[in-house]
């Protein structure tokens, strides 16, 4: 697999919509990928249970969630506590290991020639020592991304502040993300 590069990256951009929903592509592109903004904040308040029968498994329990003025559409659906829209910038407070899920701002329109690797940007554990986990972003793929995010410390995160990187990779061939048995999140479903 070879990474698309900062001139490739923006041309499938610009000509293919790979990204949509991005603010401002000559800052949010980077050597090796496009930083991704934070749309939501959602807390999570219990876990839920992952099963071998999928039809079994239990959703987690969601609390209050923060969706920036715009976003709005990224929460339809859930069952939450409490929705508070606001403008970009405000901060949202984050309580030490506490989980949250964050939604992005940007949609991939994944090719299905190419996958992607999503990273937390090294700014928030460096100045918030909060960390992301993620999962790889298969070809095909079309959608915003979720992302599991929790502090060490108490904090604030800005809504709209670029949190991750997202880096593209060329595959030797194309996949067939339609054909898999499991195609859940597809179109940026939460849960």
């Amino acid at each position: 697999m070879v990474n698309l590069s900062k001139d490739v990256l923006k041309k499938e951009i610009l000509d293919n919509k790979l990204v949509e929903n991005y603010d401002n592509l000559d800052v949010q592109l980077t050597a090796n990928g496009i930083d991704f903004r934070i749309a939501a904040i959602i807390e999570v308040k219990e876990a839920g249970e992952l099963r071998i029968n999928k039809a079994d498994c239990r959703m987690p329990v969601l609390g209050a969630a923060h969706i920036m003025e715009g976003f709005e559409d990224v929460v339809s659906g859930l069952e939450l506590d409490d929705i508070a829209v606001e403008p970009q910038g405000i901060q949202v407070k984050i309580d030490r290991l506490k989980p949250y899920l964050v939604v992005s701002c940007e949609k991939v329109n994944t090719k299905e020639n190419l996958n992607f690797k999503i990273e937390c940007r090294s700014s928030l554990f460096r100045i918030t020592q909060s960390v992301l986990e993620t999962a790889f972003g298969e070809a095909g793929y079309r959608g915003g991304l979720t992302f599991l995010m929790f502090s060490l410390l108490d904090t604030k995160v800005d809504l709209g502040v670029r949190f991750a990187q997202v880096v593209f990779s060329e595959l030797s061939g194309n996949a067939h993300y339609e054909e898999q048995n499991e195609s859940s999140y597809q179109d940026g479903k939460v849960l």
